[in-house]
């Protein structure tokens, strides 16, 4: 008897791990699986998932900040290394996501109950939390009917509603694609009557939902740990290494505050619905011309709140005026002078961003394309095709690579390089510039997940 159920339960674990592999076949690098460890040359650059949550990716004062994006970024300075952070939305998604050779690094809560996490590289822990149970403020634990409690997709620990109410009838929904983010919403509109959430996103959430509270705690603490490449050898350990040292830190403690307390100007000034339905006051006008001009109207925003922080007064070194700070020969190329409405600013701006846009065709992937179109409204768009010109003429490949790119348009400021034949407008000091369009683009993919 115990040998059949032995059988059985062995069988039913190979078929899952059979569903699983045929399902996901297509998401899966099997060298991760089977922790086939190779030494890298270390790369200058940390290519980074982050997943969603609200305490960790927000926009403040029109810029990208939060817990784990500002602990990310500071460890790359710290390593002397470039980031590239990618931010997922959802859940499934991120989660097989750590199963490839993608990323050197997904910031992702996991639950290490589930079947393939042990095959997951674990960092040290660079903080924890622990779930708790919310409801809206006038609603009661029903003792005779079953309690329905949703759980978000992905939630990184098992629940537990003995120390709530031991006598009462609990059943859990795991939904599969909304967020605790989204769970808030339906639990705040009565659509739902209980959610779980890990405390540090309640902390960063309540203060928003005024007829919400925390009932109780509902598990155990759970360590927030980040998903490691296992190719990367070297590079994990230094990983290890700066965690343990950055938790001693001063500025590890004023994280935590300035993102973990209820009482955090940050939290309180930059989320909650009133703080997501609008970029700005020109927010209507912005659209109307970005959707005449086929341009999200995501990117015109950060590129205007690059110029001016949507301050309409300004007046720039080079006589560049108004919301979107075009120079005056531009300006008057589209009709525009220092007497002009805010609405024609805008319409003139985006005009011009489309047509920098358009004078790129080559570079297929959009977000490349986008790059090299913010950085050409800084510098110039003839700047830009002389250092298309010069990657070309040098790189065998990857001459749409905004990376590339901005390569040659730092290197414009080189003698053998200003002096190449292929480059007709001469000398420029291109660093400004990719500084400008990173700082552009990393607030666009911001707003992107706030702002629909």
């Amino acid at each position: 008897m115990k040998r059949n159920l032995v059988s059985y339960i062995v069988l039913g674990v190979l078929s899952a791990i059979l569903f699983f592999v045929v399902t996901h076949h297509d998401r899966i690098h099997y060298g991760l699986l089977n922790n086939t460890y190779t030494e890298e040359n270390e790369c200058d650059t940390l290519h980074v998932l982050l997943f969603y949550h609200a305490s960790d990716y927000f926009v403040y004062r029109g810029s990208p900040i939060g817990f784990q994006y500002d602990m990310l970024k500071q460890m790359a300075k710290d390593m002397g290394k470039e980031i590239v952070i990618t931010v997922e939305s959802n859940p499934e998604t991120a989660f097989f996501t750590c199963f490839t050779n993608d990323y050197d690094l997904v910031a992702m809560d996991v639950n290490k109950g589930q079947l393939f996490t042990p095959y997951l590289n674990f960092s040290e822990p660079h903080s924890y939390s622990y779930p708790v149970l919310i409801a809206r403020k006038n609603t009661k634990i029903n003792d005779t009917l079953t309690n329905k409690l949703y759980i978000p997709a992905q939630f990184p620990v098992e629940v537990s509603l003995a120390d709530i109410h031991h006598t009462s009838q609990w059943e859990m929904i795991y939904t599969e694609t909304n967020k605790t983010e989204d769970l808030f919403e339906l639990l705040a509109e009565k659509e739902i009557d209980f959610i779980a959430s890990d405390y540090n996103l309640a902390v960063t959430l309540l203060p928003f939902y005024p007829n919400l509270k925390i009932l109780g705690r509902i598990g155990s603490d759970f360590n927030r740990e980040w998903v490691l490449n296992p190719n990367n050898l070297s590079l994990n350990k230094k990983i290890n290494a700066w965690i343990v040292e950055f938790k001693r830190t001063r500025k590890y403690e004023a994280l935590c505050k300035r993102y973990h307390s209820t009482g955090s100007h940050v939290i309180q000034q930059s989320f909650g619905k009133g703080s997501r339905k609008s970029i700005s006051a020109y927010d209507a006008s912005i659209k109307k011309y970005c959707q005449t001009y086929g341009l999200d109207w995501r990117f015109v925003s950060s590129i205007i709140f690059q110029e001016t922080k949507f301050n309409t007064d300004l007046v720039g070194i080079g006589g560049s005026f108004g919301l979107m700070q075009l120079m005056p020969e531009t300006a008057e190329h589209y009709g525009l002078s220092d007497s002009s409405s805010i609405d024609e600013q805008i319409k003139a701006g985006v005009k011009h961003i489309a047509s920098l846009y358009k004078r790129y065709p080559s570079i297929k992937h959009e977000d490349d394309r986008l790059y090299v179109t913010a950085a050409a409204y800084n510098a110039g768009s003839g700047h830009l095709q002389d250092a298309m010109a010069l990657c070309a003429k040098y790189e065998t490949d990857s001459v749409d690579n905004w990376r590339m790119i901005f390569k040659y348009l730092e290197l414009k400021s080189q003698r053998k390089y200003y002096n190449d034949p292929v480059v007709r407008c001469g000398y420029y000091p291109g660093g400004h510039s990719i500084k400008y369009a990173k700082e552009v683009m990393d607030r666009y993919f911001a707003y992107k997940h706030v702002y629909k």
